[in-house]
C-alpha cells in the first residue's frame, strides 16, 4: 500500500508543481495535460491546457495534483502540509519562497518545539508548516 497527497488547484496545477519542484528540490514524475486525456473533445479548447492528472516527489514523499473547474473548487481547508528542515536557514529560506504573494499565518520563530517554526498559505492557496528539527 501507498499513501500521497492530492491537491486540487484552481487552474494553476502546473504553475504549482513548477514552483514547488524548485521551492522543495523535488522532481516532476507526470505533468498529463487534459488534451492527452480520452475524454478530452468534452472540454473547451481554453480547458485542454489545465492539468489532469500531475505527481512530483520531494524526498520520499509524492504530492499529487490536478485542476479542477472553478465550480468544483474550493481553497484547502482543515490540514497543512508539514515541511522538516534540518536547519533555520533552511526554514527561512523556504518561509520566504512559499510566502510570495501568500499568507503569512505565523513568521519564523522559536517555538518550545523547534528553534524554527513558521506557518504559510502559498500563491496557490496550499498551506503549510515549516519546522526546524524534524528532517
Amino acid at each position: 500500500m501507498s499513501l500521497s497527497i492530492h491537491l486540487n488547484f484552481n487552474g494553476q496545477c502546473q504553475q504549482a508543481f513548477e514552483f514547488y519542484v524548485t521551492v522543495l528540490q523535488g522532481e516532476i514524475d507526470s505533468m498529463l495535460q487534459v488534451k492527452d486525456a480520452p475524454i478530452s473533445e468534452s472540454f473547451s479548447a481554453d480547458w485542454q491546457q489545465k492539468i489532469v492528472h500531475a505527481s512530483i516527489s520531494i524526498q520520499d514523499v509524492v504530492i499529487c495534483g490536478a485542476d479542477v473547474k472553478p465550480e468544483h473548487y474550493q481553497k484547502p481547508s482543515g490540514f497543512y502540509l508539514l515541511l522538516g528542515f534540518g536547519n533555520e536557514a533552511a526554514v527561512i529560506s523556504a518561509f520566504q519562497q512559499l510566502s510570495a504573494g501568500g499568507t503569512v499565518i505565523l513568521p519564523p520563530q522559536q517555538t518550545f518545539w523547534s528553534s524554527c517554526y513558521a506557518i504559510v498559505i502559498d500563491r496557490f492557496g496550499v498551506p503549510w508548516k515549516l519546522n526546524c528539527g524534524t528532517e
